[in-house]
């Protein structure tokens, strides 16, 4: 059991990438364990939650989806603020979705609020149809300093992996007041700190 005092912490992570890569599917599979077998314009929520325990920390996360984004090419300014993950997602079968990313990464470097990032191949149960090699991935992402993954949001294959090192290059290296002061549920004041969307509200913890 933890000796940590008010030990809960919410973390807000964003997907992003092409069309039908595989982000909503990859979501559902994590928070619900669940796969839609047909295609997924959206899942009617702009984001989901599931709670999981890190380090004696209790973590609320919180996924939002970018579905719908991608047909303008760009993720407004709003929806990176306090961001503290970002998953890119590309579809191995798909080269332009990896030359796409590039552009997703881009508008992340624009908007550098001081998230972490990961670079996520998706699909690997596609093996046979194979565009985008595991090493291209790699060259990518050591120029961006990021952390490169593959998984299949069919069969779940690396996809709690994904999610659990997002959380962990975030708090990695920080002290547990440094962990508490920026993502704590609970403030100096015993004011619970709630987030709706990308505004923040307090509300007085009650007995």
């Amino acid at each position: 059991m933890s000796n940590k005092p008010n030990n809960q912490i919410r973390l807000k992570f964003l997907i992003i990438g092409d069309s039908a890569v595989g982000k909503t599917s990859m979501l559902l599979k994590y928070t619900d364990n669940f796969f839609p077998e047909s295609h997924l314009a959206t899942i009617g929520v702009e984001f989901k939650t599931k709670e999981i325990e890190y380090n004696g920390y209790k973590v609320e996360l919180q996924v939002w989806d970018t579905a719908g984004q991608e047909r303008f090419k760009s993720i407004t300014k709003s929806f990176f603020r306090n961001t503290n993950g970002i998953i890119f997602v590309y579809d191995i079968t798909q080269k332009n979705t990896f030359k796409n990313v590039k552009d997703w990464i881009k508008d992340s470097e624009v908007n550098d609020f001081g998230f972490k990032r990961i670079l996520v191949g998706n699909k690997i149960d596609l093996q046979n149809r194979r565009q985008v090699q595991l090493e291209d991935a790699k060259e990518m992402a050591d120029k961006k300093n990021m952390e490169v993954m593959e998984t299949s949001a069919k069969t779940g294959a690396n996809v709690n992996k994904v999610f659990m090192k997002l959380v962990e290059l975030i708090l990695e290296n920080k002290s547990n007041e440094e962990i508490m002061n920026q993502f704590g549920l609970i403030d100096k004041k015993g004011t619970e700190k709630l987030s709706t969307g990308n505004k923040n509200i307090k509300r007085k913890k009650c007995c």
